[in-house]
């Protein structure tokens, strides 16, 4: 499972959770005092922006913790879809 440690959070992928056709990827977010957070991974391409969006939260996330892990994943993004 590839894990990537970013201020004080883990963002990882499932080994073996399986692709959903015409479903972008989306990463796993641990390190939440309360909650975890998924967010979907679209690919930059040239006709349209790639973007980080919420997929789901569990628990309580705070909006503090949900910005900053927004903002990392977005900061992130080519490197998770690419290792």
């Amino acid at each position: 499972m590839p894990t990537w440690k970013i201020s004080g959070y883990q963002f990882y992928f499932l080994a073996g959770e399986p692709l959903k056709k015409n479903k972008p990827a989306h990463i796993h977010v641990r390190g939440t005092k309360h909650g975890k957070i998924q967010f979907w991974l679209k690919k930059t391409d040239t006709k349209s922006r790639g973007e980080v969006k919420v997929k789901k939260i569990k628990g309580r996330v705070s909006e503090d913790e949900q910005n900053e892990t927004e903002r990392i994943a977005k900061k992130n993004k080519d490197l998770f879809l690419t290792e």
